[in-house]
């Protein structure tokens, strides 16, 4: 895989739609723009974003004690 600047990137999906976020992190203001171009295996996103979420989940449980070990 190349590594590509961000300039590079934002001239790549510029024709792309894109969402803007700004967020107030202490004293700095943090934007994000993500760009929708299209290149990703809906399948493979949900599953991971699924995984992520209910290993997260079951690590908290474990963290208040609420498994069995």
């Amino acid at each position: 895989m190349k590594n590509r600047t961000m300039q590079e990137m934002n001239e790549q999906y510029k024709s792309c739609k894109s969402e803007k976020h700004e967020y107030q992190v202490g004293d700095e203001k943090c934007v994000i723009v993500r760009h929708y171009c299209g290149d990703r295996d809906i399948n493979e996103v949900l599953y991971r974003n699924a995984f992520e979420r209910a290993f997260s989940e079951v690590m908290e449980m474990h963290r208040h004690g609420q498994i069995a070990e």
